[in-house]
Formats: structure tokens, C-alpha cells, sequence
């Protein structure tokens, strides 16, 4: 499914490694997700970095109390947040222009601080507390912007997350890389039978005002080659894989207009 100016090509790649002993230790293996985009810029943005993944045990149909509650899930976009906490045009927009979900995500710059208030008001802060020492205030400004705007996010994720998993809970969670928006599950048990799971974002991402969630089954089999590839586009359509796509409500946010 390509998305306005990003196409996401999302794939499994599946490594089953035997493990040999005297002990006859099972044998383990590893799911990889890799995400990229397949059209336009190598540079582009790609939406699945820095995005958590949750792996469970068992196939879809284990999983149909936790398919179900993604489904149900009442979506609160990033913007829609951050504006009921009153944030600045500005600082909305400093979270945007890197696909942040709080200012933990990347370093705030020097020439950053002009003109988003929050932003200002914390290096002020700083500039007092660290006796007029401008790199002290710059490095230690998080620590000077209000909790809601740092954690309160985060920790409405997380209740998101438990709420959805309450009735199964993942074996594995990894967060994504920031580049190659790549994430591994290392020693997940494999057997000579079919032995399947279910890769999930679980929180939403946001792309072109949408939220997008996907529950993907995956057969690990030990007597299978080594190397199973598992083509995964953001398709509906896709055979072992439940998409569910939901329009984000829209907040007003004024545009930035920095002095």
C-alpha cells in the first residue's frame, strides 16, 4: 500500500538455528522485522523507526482476544495529545519534523530553542539553575521542561498497551532502530513441528492522517530451510496478517510562526 509520498515495505525474515548438545537443547531461532521505503528517496523518513514490536506466541487464532481489542481501540493521535496539554504550535512541530513522540527522541539544538516557548523557558530555567553556564542549560533542558511534555506520552502508550495485551501477554518486545528500522527477536524456541506467532506494533503509527496496526502470523518450522522471507506490504489483503486502518481525528494546530 503506498502512502501518498512513502511506500512501507515491512518484511519477516525468519533464521532457525538448531541448537546440538548432549543435553538435546531445544532449538532456537530468530525473527527479524525490517521496514524501508520502496519508492522515492533513500532518504526519506521511514515511519517504523524507533516503533516498538511485540511477538506472542501462538497464531492468529490463539491471538483473537488480542486481534479484537486492536480492532476496538479508541486512537489518540500524537498531535491530539500534545495539543490538549496546550503545547506550543512550535513544539508540536519540532516533534513532527522528526517523527518524535516526545523530546526524548533526538537532541535539542542550540538554534532549536528560539521561538518554541517550552523550549525557551526551560534553557531560561537552566541559565539560573546552573549559574549562567549556556552549555550546562542547553544539555540539561529535558530536565527543565515540564513532565507531561516529556513522559506524559509515554505513559499514555503504555496504559494503551497493557489495556490491549490484557489478555495476552507478548513474550518479546523490541524497539526498532532509528536508521534501518530494523528490530530482532533472539532465541525464540522452535521445535520440528509447526511452531507459530504473532509479530504486532500494537500502538498505532501514524502516517498521512491514518493510524495503521497490523497483527502478522508467522510459521517457524525447524525442518524448513534456514532462511524464510515473509513479503509483507501494509496490504489488507495480505494472506496471515490482520490490517486495521483508522482515520485519526483531526486537531487544530496553528501553524508555527517563529519570531
Amino acid at each position: 500500500m503506498c502512502l501518498k509520498a512513502v511506500c512501507v515495505f515491512l518484511g519477516f525474515f525468519v533464521s532457525v538455528h538448531s541448537v546440538a548438545s548432549a543435553q538435546a537443547e531445544p532449538a532456537v531461532g530468530s525473527i527479524v522485522v525490517r521496514a524501508k521505503n520502496v519508492r522515492g528517496s533513500q532518504r526519506a523518513k521511514i515511519p517504523l523507526s524507533r516503533k516498538r514490536f511485540y511477538l506472542f506466541a501462538g497464531g492468529l487464532a490463539d491471538n483473537k482476544d488480542l486481534v479484537d481489542s486492536i480492532r476496538a481501540a479508541e486512537i489518540t493521535s500524537r498531535d491530539c495529545f500534545y495539543n490538549s496539554l496546550k503545547a506550543s504550535p512550535c513544539f508540536i512541530s519540532w516533534l513532527n519534523e522528526g517523527n518524535c513522540e516526545s523530546p526524548f527522541c533526538r537532541a535539542i539544538k542550540r538554534e532549536d530553542i528560539k521561538g518554541v516557548k517550552e523550549f525557551e523557558s526551560a534553557y531560561a530555567k537552566g541559565l539560573v539553575a546552573y549559574r549562567n553556564k549556556p552549555d550546562l542549560a542547553l544539555s540539561w533542558m529535558i530536565n527543565n521542561l515540564p513532565p507531561d511534555l516529556t513522559s506524559g506520552y509515554y505513559r499514555q502508550q503504555r496504559s494503551f498497551v497493557e489495556k490491549i495485551t490484557a489478555s495476552r501477554k507478548p513474550l518479546q518486545t523490541i524497539l526498532s532502530t532509528a536508521a534501518g528500522a530494523e528490530a530482532t527477536f533472539a532465541g525464540v524456541p522452535v521445535t520440528g513441528k509447526s511452531t507459530k506467532y504473532l509479530v504486532s506494533n500494537i500502538l498505532p503509527v501514524e502516517i498521512d492522517k491514518k493510524a495503521y496496526t497490523w497483527a502478522c502470523e508467522i510459521d517457524v518450522q525447524a525442518a524448513k530451510p534456514s532462511n524464510l522471507i515473509l513479503a509483507l506490504p501494509l496490504d489488507p489483503k495480505r494472506k496471515n496478517c490482520v490490517l486495521v486502518e483508522k482515520e485519526l481525528k483531526t486537531c487544530s494546530v496553528e501553524a508555527c510562526n517563529k519570531q
